[in-house]
Parts: structure tokens; sequence; C-alpha cells
């Protein structure tokens, strides 16, 4: 916990100068809704520890973007949640309450495989293309698998193939910009703003963002300034009261 809480606050401890800081954007990581053992620093925009947290603002307006920094490798999910969601667990997607794209390639709702990411492809397999071994055929919902997640066995990232970016891979390697966009129909994520095309329809609720980390993951939610900018329509996450 302390190597992890090292890395964390890497960059990021105070200067010795007396400098004027400028006004920080309301929405950030909500320490009031985290689970026990997450570590957030950094003004509310870096995730470290082991757990999950919501971002402090639901996505109420009609198209909302943000991005998410892989800082550092380790086991990571990205997505939406409800309040309702267990934030104690290291996986987001396990319950009915998150829906995530994981370090290990799988998209998850429910604990259910919705899509696999496939390298070959740079898109996503739906039901994952196949079953891993030793997990279970029975769906419990049209288009699902079953998975067991604890512990993730798959690698949290690939190998890096030479010099090949992760954008012609297809899949999330440290360093990396994961976009979110929901429209209140879609939720879709990007690599480095290439849209992944696996598509996650059914989220339900008021939804905020979500970050889990575990196994020295570090994460960073981008909030504005974007590294790769929205897809079109598509514009930074807005509080209930600027909507009016």
């Amino acid at each position: 916990m302390f190597c992890c809480l090292k890395s964390c606050l890497n960059g990021v401890l105070p200067a010795q100068s007396v400098h004027i800081t400028k006004t920080s954007n309301p929405v950030q990581l909500d320490s009031s809704h985290m689970g026990h053992e997450v570590v957030i620093i950094k003004n509310g925009m870096r995730a470290c520890g082991t757990g999950g947290v919501l971002a402090n603002a639901p996505l109420v307006q009609s198209k909302s973007y943000f991005e998410v920094k892989l800082q550092q490798s380790g086991h990571w999910s990205i997505g939406l949640a409800t309040q309702q969601t267990d934030l104690n667990q290291s996986v987001g997607g396990k319950d009915r309450e998150s829906w995530c794209l994981n370090s290990n390639h799988l998209v998850l709702h429910g604990g259910d495989v919705i899509y696999r990411l496939d390298a070959s492809k740079g898109a996503g397999v739906p039901n994952g293309g196949q079953n891993s071994p030793g997990h279970s055929t029975t769906t419990t919902a049209p288009g699902t698998v079953p998975v067991d997640l604890g512990p993730v066995s798959a690698p949290a990232f690939p190998p890096a193939p030479g010099s090949a970016s992760a954008a012609e891979g297809g899949l999330p390697q440290e360093g990396d910009t994961i976009g979110v966009a929901y429209d209140h129909v879609e939720l879709n994520f990007y690599l480095n703003g290439k849209n992944l095309n696996v598509p996650v329809l059914n989220v339900r609720g008021t939804v905020h963002p979500c970050l889990f980390v575990d196994d020295g993951a570090i994460l960073d939610i981008v909030l504005d300034n974007f590294a790769y900018g929205p897809p079109p329509g598509f514009e930074r996450i807005l509080v209930e009261q600027s909507l009016l």
C-alpha cells in the first residue's frame, strides 16, 4: 500500500513556492462515495489503492463525455455506475449497478461479459468470441456470458508488440487514454480517440462516472482540456445548475 501511495503521489507533492490556484472544476472524484481502501489525490482527479470511486456529478445532460488516463498499469475498471454499486469491490461491472471496461479486456455488467476486446480486429467481440477455460457457458441474460473475476486471471496489460501503438493493437496499455461517451441510449468507450465499437445498451438509473483500481493501478479522470476530445455533439460533464 505504501508503494502504491508513493507512486500515486508522484508529481503532486506541494512545491515550496506559493502560487495562485485557479478555480477548480466542480466535478471531481467523490470522497463520500468510494471504497474503504481507495486513495484520492491531485485535487480529486487521481485514484489509486483498492476499490471503486464515483464522480460527484450524475450524467444528467443529453450527451456527456469524460476521459481517463491510465497512469500506471494494474487491475482497473472504467465506466458508469449508480450510487448503489459496491465500491469495496476491486472490479467494476460485477453487480447490476455498474457497466465497465476492465483491464482484462472485458466489458462487464452484472458479472456478465458483454464484449471481449479483440486485438486482431481492433474492436469488441460480442460474448467474448469464446469462453475462457473454466468459465460457465450458461447465460443469465441474452448476449452475455457469466465470468469469474475474483481474482482476474487475464493479464492487466498485454505485452507491447514491438513498437506498435495501443490503438493499432486495439487494447489499452499504460499511458493510454480511455474516453467514455454516454447519451442515455448507448455507452461507448474510446481508446486514444478511436471508438472501440463496444456499445453498451440498457444502462439504467442515475449514473455517475466510476473508476475501480487494484494491484497498483493509478487512474486520472479528465473532465476538461481533453487529450482527444469528445465525439460530435458530446461535451464535458455539466452540473445540474449549469443546465438551467
